[in-house]
């Protein structure tokens, strides 16, 4: 049998959002049963318009039918109304009458999926793809028009693409707070730029120091300086690292160096060397102006390419230029050395990094109420517990009860309170520092608790 003479069954709905998410040009529609429009029982409706708060239709092939041409020719109307309204019952979507006591169902509607033969299903494929394509997550939109009647966004807002569904409609997350669609074709909207954000990478900083000696000259012998001792030094640093740029690289600094054809040179619009102070010690760095995320390929390639310019690039001609400190002293600064030399985003280098063996929670009193509460991995401060009771032995109990039930040790527990309070980059969030403080010990809980305070204290 032609598959085009196929009977074609009616789709099932569970809710209101399932339903509009179907609802799309070329949908079919009949009404089973009408209460004001006896006329339009057993005819079938082809879906023309889709609305934010509901639809268009005509009759199939009857373009000349009273229903295809009201609305000044835009067809019959179809209100989405509240979710309340609805009855799904299997491949029946009953409406009730809002207008009446009651609310009995005042129509019944079948819906099917819209006729496409093949060519017209691999076209739509290809034109949804593209539409992926040109706008993935994240690519920001400012709105031009909406033809949506009834709730429009404003022309002139902005936003980004939240996702493309399968019909093509580009889903937004606009600044407003508002998430209609936009649909190609029919809104006007203009691509902006994406927003730069900066992405900085570290590298150790030494520096040669040569000083003058008591006869005014300065000596042949350097003194090695290292970050920490460096940080005095930061704004003598930073002026002649500005000095040492070259007009050629106003706009994107040593980026302009970068002559690659891929998306490194799209994404980072710019990049230049510069010092920051962090930790006790000062760092050099790689400042980035980049454009969207870089997925970890992305980001060796540029780690590589800053790699290159520290060492053999820029910042070996900068190594070379002398700049004055203290009392005629002479610093010069290098970005590169072989000695445990690394280069590492700031999230790389100085975020908290979790200790092995954490659970994801766990339960815990809070000191002075004896309140039950729970601890998140990760996360700072705690979370009241429903369990929770008056009695804090009681809560003691159930703390230890739950615990157990989740595998959370002793050791764990006070690892988690300790990184709730106090930072997950301490050691007492490690597991492992109460194990060797107690030399593989196992003492009861109190003691334990007794004994964590006290080192937290000291």
């Amino acid at each position: 049998m032609d598959a085009s003479k196929k009977q074609r069954e009616p789709v099932a709905f569970k809710s209101l959002a399932e339903l509009k998410r179907f609802i799309r040009p070329g949908v079919e529609l009949k009404t089973v049963s009408h209460a004001n429009h006896a006329d339009m029982v057993g005819l079938t409706r082809v879906v023309t318009t889709v609305q934010t708060v509901g639809f268009y239709s005509k009759i199939k092939d009857q373009p000349e039918h009273p229903f295809s041409t009201c609305n000044h020719g835009k067809g019959f109307y179809t209100d989405f109304g509240k979710a309340g309204n609805y009855i799904f019952d299997g491949t029946t979507v009953k409406v009730k009458d809002t207008r009446k006591q009651d609310r009995g169902v005042i129509y019944e509607l079948e819906f099917y999926d819209r006729e496409q033969n093949m060519e017209e299903t691999m076209m739509d494929r290809k034109m949804v793809n593209f539409i992926k394509e040109q706008y993935p997550p994240g690519t920001r939109i400012r709105l031009n028009s909406m033809k949506d009647p009834y709730h429009p966004i404003l022309p002139g807002t902005e936003g980004e693409v939240d996702f493309v569904d399968d019909e093509g409609q580009i889903f937004m997350k606009w600044d407003n707070g508002r998430t209609l669609p936009l649909a190609p074709g029919e809104d006007s909207f203009t691509v902006l730029p994406p927003k730069l954000t900066s992405l900085k990478l570290y590298m150790p900083l030494t520096a040669d120091l040569y000083e003058r000696n008591e006869y005014g000259d300065l000596d042949d012998s350097s003194t090695l300086l290292e970050g920490s001792e460096l940080r005095g030094y930061q704004n003598q640093i930073t002026a002649a690292l500005v000095k040492n740029r070259m007009p050629e690289e106003a706009e994107r600094g040593i980026m302009h160096w970068y002559h690659k054809p891929d998306s490194i040179n799209t994404k980072v619009h710019s990049a230049v060397f510069t010092v920051d102070s962090r930790g006790g010690e000062l760092w050099g760095v790689a400042e980035c102006r980049v454009a969207g995320e870089l997925s970890d390929t992305e980001m060796d390639t540029l780690k590589e390419f800053i790699t290159g310019q520290a060492s053999d690039g820029w910042c070996e001609g900068f190594e070379q230029r002398e700049i004055s400190v203290d009392d005629g002293s002479e610093l010069y600064v290098h970005f590169w050395n072989s000695d445990e030399w690394s280069i590492q985003t700031e999230q790389e280098l100085f975020s908290p990094k979790l200790a092995d063996g954490l659970p994801e929670l766990c339960f815990s009193t809070l000191p002075g109420t004896g309140e039950l509460i729970c601890i998140k991995r990760g996360e700072s401060g705690y979370y009241p517990s429903d369990w929770s009771t008056d009695a804090p032995a009681q809560n003691r109990e159930l703390a230890d009860y739950n615990n157990e039930r989740l595998g959370v040790t002793q050791e764990q527990r006070l690892a988690m309170e300790c990184g709730s309070m106090h930072g997950w980059g301490v050691p007492g969030a490690d597991p492992g520092y109460y194990e060797q403080k107690m030399g593989g010990m196992k003492f009861g809980y109190g003691w334990m608790r007794g004994s964590f305070r006290a080192w937290m204290d000291s």
